[in-house]
């Protein structure tokens, strides 16, 4: 069983769902999820998980009295930093509701994140399985919040990673861009980082041959492939009304592989959030490796796609294999 309170008001109808612990990077997320919400007029839903417990679900090992008191507490103080968060970024107070359910932190924040427009929890320690068993099975976005975010009023900036070595380009892209530009507002930016793990070029070349393509023009090509892409999404989210047209995207490649590419970038470019999609490239181990180290949240988008088109390798000129000497000789002597 589970004990709900809710901040009176209505409720809206994007939903951010936030899991509960005792931590700061447990704090990072609920701040991070009510300045989303605050942004996007949602409602915040915590959600503390808790082994054991009395019937109203509330945990015994809470401390300052009755467990109903303990509640009312959390309660209030959460009410209060949504409060805060708003005023901080300048958007209204967003409802907030509070949760304590029984079971384990993964299966819980599963089965209330079902009907949930993301999941948000705390940047996971060496060994975090909450997270991991989240990334994998989650049915909506799952955001991963450093420790220290603070609501910012400053425009957010978006970087969005593309594998373009193996992801197909439509299905590819479409998850990830559709969920930066969906919640991003006028005057935000949206950086789509194409990345390309580059062939290894072959110094020499017999005569008459073509060398294959640099890595820059690797990354050129993969640049292009993606942004011939992203104009179309783009325009076409505008026209439905899911993206604001006051925000500006951005294509860039880079030739390195994508974990590379994205951390690099959101280095570079001092983004506040990145967004990737969860595809067969992108392991859960993978993604926790990178959102331990990324310097802002990091999101994962699962993958919804049912079919795959070529991928945007497939527009680049491959890399040709210079052949044997004794190769080049025969053809030579064939040719006269």
């Amino acid at each position: 069983m589970s004990a709900t309170h809710e901040t009176p008001g209505p409720r809206a109808d994007r939903r951010v769902v936030v899991g509960l612990a005792d931590d700061d990077a447990s704090w990072a997320a609920l701040c991070w999820a009510l300045t989303r919400a605050a942004r996007g007029d949602g409602a915040v839903h915590a959600v503390r998980a808790v082994r054991g417990g009395d019937r109203d679900g509330i945990t015994s090992a809470c401390s300052g009295g009755s467990d109903r008191a303990v509640a009312e507490v959390e309660a209030t103080a959460l009410r209060r930093l949504a409060g805060q968060v708003a005023g901080g970024v300048g958007g209204p107070t967003p409802p907030v509701s509070l949760s304590w359910c029984r079971g384990r932190p993964a299966d819980v924040l599963s089965a209330v994140a079902r009907d949930a427009d993301a999941v948000v929890v705390g940047r996971p320690g060496r060994r975090d399985r909450t997270v991991r068993a989240l990334v994998d099975r989650a049915p909506c976005p799952v955001a991963i919040v450093p420790p220290g975010f603070g609501a910012r009023p400053r425009p957010r900036h978006v970087v969005v990673g593309v594998d373009a070595t193996s992801d197909p380009t439509a299905a590819g892209v479409a998850p990830a861009l559709e969920e930066a530009l969906c919640h991003a507002r006028i005057g935000d930016r949206v950086t789509v980082v194409a990345a390309i793990d580059p062939a290894p070029a072959v110094a020499h070349w017999p005569r008459g041959l073509e060398p294959s393509p640099t890595a820059d023009e690797q990354a050129h090509a993969a640049r292009e492939a993606t942004r011939a892409v992203v104009g179309p999404a783009v325009e076409q989210a505008r026209h439905t009304g899911a993206a604001d047209p006051g925000v500006a995207v951005a294509v860039i490649g880079r030739p390195e592989a994508v974990d590379r590419a994205v951390l690099g970038a959101a280095r570079d470019l001092e983004a506040d959030e990145v967004v990737v999609p969860r595809t067969a490239h992108w392991s859960a181990a993978r993604l926790l490796r990178l959102a331990r180290v990324a310097p802002c949240a990091l999101t994962v988008v699962p993958d919804r796609r049912a079919d795959r088109s070529a991928s945007i390798r497939e527009t680049i000129s491959p890399p040709r294999t210079a052949p044997a000497r004794g190769i080049a000789g025969v053809s030579r002597a064939a040719a006269r």
